[in-house]
């Protein structure tokens, strides 16, 4: 998903606490990148895709009309992610549709939801990120659907201005709140369709559109202090020379508008990594540890999320590596729980370091 570069690219990387606050960093911290070399390359982690289906609807990927972008139907719980750019000169409204196409009724609930729309792209893109991890741990009811009936998660889109959106939803039916089976749309519309499940999909463009088996990858970073400053790549691209993937991380996925054709998420949009980051203390006395971001693959705006804080970036290129929070370290070391996620608008890989220095 290299962004046409018509204004600029988004990145989004959280790590993930129990409660939330936001952080305005209006002017944050960055340092050369060449500051944080040498660093020694991680050893990769074994990644494991767990929860439901990603639908990711970034194809096509600027619009002119009304129409639907993505379709496919999902079970239980799944997330929709989007990206799409509004070149029509009026106004539309983007986003997704869900709509209850059994014979039951179907409780829907939201599980995390974040929808930005900014003439910048990577703006919008943080905005959907921070507010996603914000709410993805308040399960909320959004509609009973009977049979046929549809619920929107949308917002009226100028033209020029970008719609990105990260939703997570889940569907169930009866007592026992067993998974049941919707069908997701994600369109632009002028009048709100009373069939959204009807509305003709817009043919692609070079960018993807498809589901994907699982919305999440686990797995575990290990970082010693005794190996100094250190780096591990983030959502890098799924094949080329530019590669630099951990195993597990990618799987293969379908366009179900176009015949199931086989597709890949190159850069795993929509996905949210949760990774356990298990820090050991070599130096067996207090330590900061620094964390830091650089977006090699472009340049933007980032969201952080560390223990109970969110914290979001100003504009940052690839010459530098985003100081997103130093911390100290017991002599220990100790385990932290992490979260990772590249946004609409954004080119990766997404360039994590940690340093080290006496406390």
């Amino acid at each position: 998903m290299i962004r046409k570069r018509k204004i600029a690219l988004a990145v989004a990387f959280g790590l993930f606490g129990t409660s939330t606050a936001f952080a305005a960093d209006t002017a944050p911290a960055t340092v050369p990148v060449a500051s944080l070399q040498p660093a020694v390359h991680l050893e990769k982690p074994q990644l494991t895709g767990v929860g439901g289906k990603l639908l990711l609807s970034d194809s096509p990927e600027t619009f002119s009309g009304t129409g639907a972008f993505y379709r496919d139907t999902a079970e239980g719980e799944f997330r929709v992610f989007w990206h799409h750019q509004n070149e029509a000169p009026q106004t539309l409204t983007v986003g997704v549709a869900i709509t209850n196409t059994s014979a039951d009724t179907v409780s829907l609930y939201l599980e995390g939801n974040g929808l930005g729309t900014n003439i910048y792209v990577d703006v919008a893109g943080q905005s959907a990120l921070a507010d996603f991890i914000a709410s993805e741990n308040k399960r909320t009811l959004a509609a009973k659907l009977a049979p046929g009936e549809s619920y929107y998660f949308d917002a009226p889109t100028d033209n020029n201005i970008t719609n990105s959106g990260i939703v997570q939803f889940e569907a169930v039916s009866g007592k026992k709140n067993a998974p049941a089976q919707v069908t997701a749309t994600v369109l632009s519309y002028d009048a709100k369709p009373e069939h959204p499940e009807q509305v003709e999909v817009l043919p692609e463009d070079s960018h993807t559109r498809g589901t994907f088996p699982h919305f999440d990858r686990t797995g575990t970073v290990q970082y010693d202090t005794a190996l100094g400053n250190a780096y591990l790549r983030i959502d890098s691209a799924a094949y080329g020379q530019w590669s630099d993937a951990m195993p597990g991380e990618y799987e293969d996925g379908w366009d179900a508008v176009d015949g199931n054709k086989p597709v890949i998420n190159n850069g795993n949009y929509g996905v949210m990594y949760r990774l356990n980051t298990e820090i050991v203390n070599s130096f067996h006395h207090p330590r900061q540890v620094g964390l830091f971001l650089n977006p090699s693959g472009g340049y933007g705006h980032y969201v952080v999320k560390w223990n109970k804080t969110i914290f979001q970036s100003g504009y940052t290129t690839y010459e530098n590596a985003w100081n997103i929070t130093n911390f100290k370290l017991n002599p220990n070391g100790g385990t932290y729980k992490s979260e990772m996620s590249l946004t609409g608008g954004a080119a990766g890989p997404q360039v994590i370091y940690f340093t080290n220095q006496e406390k």
